[in-house]
């Protein structure tokens, strides 16, 4: 499958109704059109297809040929209608279930892999960022420094950005990248001396952050495409691996409007199993990892209506890619019996913006949470969190601060016969890898959504070495290839 930056996904779908009409009975390549506009251009005669003929549809623009001109066409098949708009030479339309997939035709994008290092040459930096300059186009690095990056042709001449938290950013040309293996990446430090003005209160900081939220972070909706990742392990084993693409709307925070999340494609392995291993399922999901963006699903630690329960705190500033950014740690305060958490936050000292928070919850917490987190275990069994641990991260495009990844590690102990004995331990990752503005007449069809009951790994299919095409995806750590390797090659 071709790199999603040059894939045109124009969705189209049958309006559901109670009694379908004699014209969406029929397939919507097959659908007869008539329609007429002078001097415009293909954005607005696909607008107008789907508005005449109550579609649902979402795709970029970016990728849509240019200029103006005079349509018409008159009962003619929908399919010969986006032929002539779409031609042959530059476009595959394919339709799968009801949905219409315009595929550009372009070489294949550019491949290279690298591993990010400390100036020591030898110790890794795990989930640096490594962005195509000017776009939405990356991926990160895994828990070896690893990374593989597939950069569409017409933007293989960008430079390549590299970065990560507490280091200086590093820019590098594509062609020079495919030749270095190892990148170094030096650190960045800061003396408060060299901040001019001070701050004295952290709550005063995080009301400027709510403040500015419909300031910073984008007004138009999103589309983003994601890699998901989970992985279970059992006494430091694997035991399960789940891995999906998939696309999340993502409405202005300024608008009380619930994400939604689409599956892709997805692929499972279930790793070293035995009759007595214990499964166990943990809540959350797509939708739970997603609910990390504390933007715009406001943990208490954020939320002004719970700060009485936080103490907070500044720690020593850091720089992130050239600009000064302020770290709030925050602890529970309040003897209570409600829930809390303990972490950092990272906020950019000039906008207020959140660049990413980090967090876990308390011992406390864990007790009177604990059920929450388990939505399938084995009968006679008890369960227990021990560790709960989140973060999340954010990064400037284009004047806006924009959701780019989240990561949960959550540990368990298993009873049996009154002893804890078994770890479990579940650990969740996701990752931007493109995005562009969601059109302002787009409308996002029902196929594949999410919904909070659903469970991720009934929805996908088998795992296999090529599955992923040109997909950006976080590459596996060895351990998990190694583990992959071994299940579908016993000896």
């Amino acid at each position: 499958m071709l790199q999603r930056s040059k894939i045109l996904f124009l969705v189209l779908f049958l309006t559901p109704l109670v009694q379908l009409s004699a014209q969406e009975q029929i397939e919507p390549l097959k659908r007869r059109i008539s329609v007429q506009m002078d001097s415009t251009n293909v954005e607005t005669i696909l607008e107008k297809l789907v508005s005449d003929n109550e579609l649902f549809f979402s795709y970029n623009p970016d990728l849509l040929p240019e200029g103006k001109m005079n349509f018409s066409v008159t009962d003619t098949p929908l399919g010969e209608v986006l032929k002539t708009l779409l031609p042959d030479s530059l476009f595959s339309v394919s339709l799968i279930d009801r949905q219409l997939i315009i595929t550009r035709i372009e070489p294949k994008p550019l491949k290279i892999s690298g591993r990010v290092v400390e100036k020591d040459g030898k110790t890794p930096v795990f989930y640096a960022t490594v962005t195509v300059e000017g776009t939405y186009i990356g991926t990160m690095t895994n828990h070896e420094g690893n990374f593989d990056l597939n950069i569409p042709y017409l933007l293989r001449t960008n430079n390549i950005i590299i970065s990560s938290v507490g280091y200086k950013q590093k820019i590098i040309s594509a062609k020079e990248l495919a030749k270095v293996l190892v990148i170094k990446l030096l650190d960045e430090s800061i003396h408060l001396r060299e901040i001019l003005v001070k701050p004295t209160d952290p709550r005063y900081i995080l009301q400027q952050f709510r403040s500015n939220i419909v300031k910073n972070y984008p007004d138009q909706s999103q589309l983003m495409v994601t890699f998901y990742r989970e992985t279970a392990r059992q006494d430091g084993i694997y035991v399960g691996v789940w891995e999906a693409a998939m696309e999340i709307l993502k409405p202005p925070y300024q608008f009380d409007e619930p994400d939604r999340v689409r599956f892709i494609k997805g692929r499972k392995a279930d790793l070293n199993r035995k009759p007595k291993d214990v499964f166990i399922k943990v809540q959350g999901g797509p939708l739970g990892i997603n609910s990390l963006d504390v933007v715009k699903y406001a943990e208490t630690f954020l939320d002004p209506e719970y700060e009485y329960l936080y103490e907070y705190r500044f720690e020593q500033p850091e720089i992130i890619n050239g600009r000064i950014t302020w770290i709030i740690r925050f602890d529970r305060l309040a003897e209570t019996e409600f829930p809390c958490f303990n972490g950092k936050l990272w906020i950019d000292a000039d906008s207020y913006a959140l660049v990413g928070a980090a967090y876990t919850y308390d011992k406390k917490s864990l007790k009177i949470n604990g059920r929450s987190f388990i939505q399938k275990e084995p009968f006679g069994f008890d369960t227990r969190p021990e560790n709960v641990e989140y973060s999340v991260q954010y990064r400037l495009l284009n004047n806006k601060w924009q959701f780019y990844s989240a990561h949960s590690d959550i540990v368990f102990r298993v009873k049996q016969k009154k002893k804890f004995k078994t770890e479990y331990r579940n650990v969740t990752d996701v990752l931007v890898t493109q995005q562009y503005p969601f059109p302002k007449r787009g409308r996002f069809g029902p196929e594949g959504i999410f919904h909070e009951k659903e469970i991720f790994s009934e929805k996908i299919g088998i795992y296999d070495k090529e599955f992923w095409g040109n997909y950006n995806v976080i590459k596996p750590d060895d351990d998990l290839i190694k583990a992959v390797k071994e299940a579908n090659n016993p000896e």
